[in-house]
């Protein structure tokens, strides 16, 4: 990305891509000299429906709050530890199936606390049948922010200048959905979605919170 994408902290913003390994059963995301960035309290949501995600400093970074009893609802996160309105960042929404999402295809809108009329996403992730991939895009358009690949894991590249925390908070909700392949014409389904993503509007200007 030519223009800094910063959600959570710019701090987080390199100028070089940043490749991540997510370990899915403990909650702890490396860098690639497997040094630990970050990690969750707790693997999944507890039962006050909320986790958080740490610094390896033992910082919080962001809570995950989901609003609904499932994940086909709303999950918001709010900066460090609270859950405060005022201190919302941002939320995420999957979007209902229907006939514009090909089967074994997961689409999640991403909206921005300053975007409160949610007309227009902010950011939208692609998810490719049971979470064997997916592919952060900035807004409705086709330009790529990060891309995970499921290796057992969450193998995750992240474009240069972008916040890769933001990245990270947004991989922990996708690891707790329910994901299904839906047909068994993967590749169909992923030609389907590539046109999909290639229909949709180029972006304009930069994204800084």
């Amino acid at each position: 990305m030519a223009n800094p994408v910063s959600v959570i902290n710019p701090f987080y913003c390199f100028p070089h891509p940043v490749t991540l390994q997510i370990n899915t059963e403990k909650g702890a995301t490396y860098n690639g000299n497997d040094d630990r960035l970050f990690y969750t309290d707790d693997t999944f949501f507890t039962l006050h429906n909320r986790r958080v995600l740490y610094a390896d400093a033992e910082n919080p970074i962001v809570t995950l709050y989901n609003k609904m009893v499932s994940l086909h609802g709303r999950c918001e996160v709010f900066r460090g530890k609270s859950t405060n309105p005022s201190e919302l960042l941002f939320s995420v929404m999957e979007t209902k199936k229907s006939s514009k999402i090909p089967p074994g295809i997961t689409k999640l809108n991403v909206f921005l606390a300053k975007n409160p009329d949610e007309k227009k996403s902010d950011f939208r992730v692609i998810i490719f049948g049971s979470k064997r991939s997916c592919t952060v895009y900035a807004g409705e358009s086709p330009n790529i922010v990060a891309k995970m690949e499921n290796n057992g894991g969450f193998y995750v590249k992240v474009n240069p200048n972008v916040d890769y925390a933001f990245v990270v908070a947004l991989l922990m909700i996708v690891n707790d959905m329910n994901c299904d392949d839906g047909s068994k014409d993967n590749a169909a389904n992923t030609t389907s979605a590539l046109a999909m993503i290639a229909s949709a509007p180029a972006l304009v200007g930069p994204i800084i919170v």
